[in-house]
């Protein structure tokens, strides 16, 4: 049996370690946000969340919040 992962768990458990996203866990992050081919506005909420508590690195941010300008466009 596979376990699966929300997307709010993924971010705690990013942020658990050093309370910073680096770039790997945003890689991460943005493929379970991707895997079902849409974005959710709870999805979007979340990654909202996580740019306004600056809690990314750079490249992080660069990475959700071309995610979350991706999925504002196709509102």
């Amino acid at each position: 049996m596979t376990a699966k992962l929300t997307l709010e768990e993924a971010l705690r458990q990013c942020l658990d370690d050093d309370n910073k996203v680096s770039k790997y866990e945003a890689r991460v992050i943005h493929e379970l946000v991707v895997a079902d081919g849409q974005i959710d506005s709870a999805e979007r909420e979340l990654i909202r969340q996580a740019l306004e508590s600056n809690q990314l690195d750079d490249k992080a941010l660069e990475i959700l919040s071309g995610l979350l300008m991706r999925a504002e466009m196709k509102i």
